[in-house]
């Protein structure tokens, strides 16, 4: 099973694999950046990833977690704090992985623990997917989830914290699926929120009733990060793109003065989608003008396939962090892979 398959929501995929996966099989994000922009170089148009010797979390090095889902990735001057989810057999845990470069890994908890029954949310819980700050100070994270109720759609959630490791509180739903016509009534999916003029910004994944298996990008905008406006139209179209009949798990990530669109690229049933990145964007109208293959799975030691993702600022300029399903799907590592043109 492939989580690119599944076009009924990561959180309702993750569900039906830990129920159907053998002993020790589980299995599917997101990121955007803290707010405006980044100094560190600017990208260049087309782009790929540089695999490196090893991954930075090998497969089992984290106890009790067969598989390292990549949430979310948030950088602060020299620090990235990855938002890994773990999965086993049974059980799911949100984990920070902190590391500056050259430096060591130190994993600590976040405190989402709450989050779902706060939130009413079905197994595996919230699932953040974007950690940003806001012009006061303030640290949001949000993410997406399934409320625990008979026939529920996937919705976003926020929560704040003084800090962007948690712990996380005063969690809220802000976001659900459109109207029955809308071109998201069927499903949404990771919300990645970033700071814009006048307010914020969400860039998001969602398909239609009528298309429920294609599916298209979208920006809503809020002046409070609680209350949206909904596009009517979605801002990129499987259509807009070549050779691309599903877009999924976008990415945003701004660099210098410069914009990254990062997203998983399917076309028909392909099982294993590249990863395609675009420079120069705008990220209140993001389009496939750019797009390139940056990451194929095949360029990935021993793959099974690229499990989940996130755009990331290091110390060295962008990267892809990445997790790769070993060639038996049984686990996952993670690789961080600098961008270069």
């Amino acid at each position: 099973m492939d989580p690119v398959q599944v076009r009924v929501g990561v959180l309702v995929w993750l569900a039906l694999f830990l129920a159907c996966a053998g002993p020790g099989q589980v299995t599917s994000t997101s990121t955007v950046e803290t707010n405006e922009v980044s100094s560190l170089p600017a990208a260049a148009d087309q782009l790929h990833a540089v695999i490196p010797d090893a991954p930075l979390l090998a497969q089992g090095s984290v106890e009790g977690s067969d598989y390292l889902f990549v949430s979310a990735a948030v950088s602060l001057e020299d620090a990235v704090h990855a938002y890994i989810v773990g999965f086993s057999r049974n059980e799911s845990r949100v984990m920070v992985m902190s590391w500056s470069e050259g430096g060591e890994i130190s994993q600590t908890d976040p405190g989402v623990d709450g989050l779902d029954v706060a939130l009413n949310l079905d197994h595996p819980g919230p699932m953040p997917t974007s950690v940003t700050q806001q012009r006061d100070g303030t640290w949001v994270m949000y993410g997406f989830g399934v409320p625990a109720t008979p026939g529920a759609k996937p919705v976003f959630w926020r929560a704040l914290s003084d800090s962007p490791t948690g712990p996380w509180g005063d969690p809220a739903i802000v976001y659900q699926v459109g109207g029955p016509g809308a071109w998201d009534a069927a499903w949404i999916d990771f919300p990645n929120v970033f700071v814009a003029e006048g307010g914020v910004s969400m860039l998001y994944e969602g398909a239609s009733n009528a298309e429920p298996d294609s599916s298209h990008l979208g920006v809503a905008a809020s002046s409070d990060g609680i209350t949206w406006e909904r596009p009517a139209s979605p801002s990129v179209s499987p259509g807009d793109c070549e050779d691309v009949t599903s877009i999924r798990m976008p990415r945003m990530l701004a660099i210098e003065e410069d914009w990254l669109l990062a997203f998983f690229a399917i076309n028909g049933a392909d099982e294993k989608p590249p990863i395609h990145v675009a420079a120069g964007q705008d990220p209140m109208h993001p389009s496939c003008a750019g797009a390139e293959v940056t990451l194929s799975v095949e360029d990935l030691p021993a793959s099974g396939g690229v499990h989940s993702y996130a755009l990331v600022r290091t110390a060295s300029g962008p990267a892809l962090l990445v997790e790769s399903l070993d060639e038996e799907a049984s686990g996952s590592s993670v690789w961080l892979l600098p961008l270069a043109d």
